[in-house]
Parts: structure tokens; C-alpha cells; sequence
């Protein structure tokens, strides 16, 4: 009988699920989560909440597809919503999460920046929510709002596995071990 005092070596062994959203009152597309809020809040107020949401990259809604902006439509049913979109300083619309402006939904005349005093955009949803549009709006005005933050990969087991000594019986060139 020969024994072996010392791990030879140590395995982490990780299972880690499909990327996930924190609750079930956020909704999945994509690479991202969404969840909306129905209490409202300046749209300064709404993106302060997002951010308080305390997930990576968590800020107000940013819409880059026809898709994406369809699968909102369909959680904004009737309501008027705030979305990440702004009017900057430089005359400018920019997402609030510093991805780039690649599609857009006004509603016809907008934006009109009504009386020089609408900044904001909401999105719009028809009462089915089959289809939306965006308007500019006054950032003080009070909405409800869609937060939207990065799916994570969930770490669901960890645990080290280091194998124990071993006590090898006939050895030899077909030694067997045995636990």
C-alpha cells in the first residue's frame, strides 16, 4: 500500500447559469433588462432611480432598434414614459447612458422644444401598446419611467475540489486508485 500525503493539485469548479435580470419584475431583450416604474418622477428624479437600482450600467432607457422599441411599446401600454434621451448643451439628443444615438421615433413636429423649454423625451405608447413615439417634454414634468440595465451571469455553485490522498493498491503500470 502506498499513500499519497499531499494534493497533487487544486480544481475550482464553477457552474454559472445564462445571464439573468435581478427579479421577475424586470423583463428580458437581448443582452439587457428592463423594468418599469409607475411612479412618477422628473425625468432627473427617474434617472437618479435607475442608477439607485445598483446594477452595472443601470440608467434610464436607451433605444437602439425598431425591435427594442416595440418590445417597450408593449409594457408602456397607454402611458407616457421617460427614456434616457436628452437635448444637450451643444444642440444635441444623447442617451443618458453614453451609448450612441442610432434610431429615433419622433412623433410628427417633433421635437419642437415648445417655448424653449422641452429637453427631456418621453416615449408615448398607444392604449394596445402595438405602436409609440417620442416627444420632447419639459424635464420637470412629472412621468412614470423604464429603467434598463446589463443581464448578468448569475454564479449559481463554486466550490474547490481537492483531491484527497489516495491510496493505490498492485502498483504498477495499470495501477488503479481507489477513494
Amino acid at each position: 500500500t502506498f499513500s499519497v500525503e499531499q494534493p497533487v493539485m487544486t480544481v475550482v469548479c464553477l457552474s454559472v447559469t445564462e445571464l439573468r435580470c435581478p427579479g421577475n419584475d424586470w423583463y428580458e431583450f437581448g443582452e439587457f433588462c428592463y423594468k418599469p416604474f409607475s411612479e412618477r418622477k422628473t425625468w432627473h428624479g427617474a434617472r437618479q432611480a435607475c442608477r439607485a437600482q445598483g446594477a452595472e450600467g443601470g440608467d434610464l432607457v436607451s433605444i437602439h432598434s425598431q425591435e427594442e422599441k416595440e418590445f417597450l411599446s408593449t409594457y408602456s401600454k397607454g402611458t407616457n414614459k421617460w427614456i434616457g434621451l436628452k437635448h444637450n448643451p451643444t444642440g444635441r439628443y444623447c442617451w443618458s447612458d453614453g451609448t450612441p444615438l442610432s434610431h429615433t421615433n419622433w412623433a410628427d413636429g417633433e421635437p419642437n422644444n415648445h417655448e424653449g423649454r422641452e429637453e427631456c423625451v418621453e416615449m408615448v405608447s398607444s392604449p394596445s401598446g402595438t405602436y409609440s413615439w417620442w416627444n420632447d417634454l419639459n424635464c420637470d414634468a412629472h412621468q412614470d419611467w423604464i429603467c434598463k440595465i446589463n443581464r448578468h451571469s448569475v454564479l449559481t455553485h463554486r466550490w474547490p475540489h481537492t483531491p484527497r490522498a489516495q491510496v493505490f493498491h498492485n502498483l504498477g503500470p495499470r495501477a488503479i486508485s481507489k477513494d
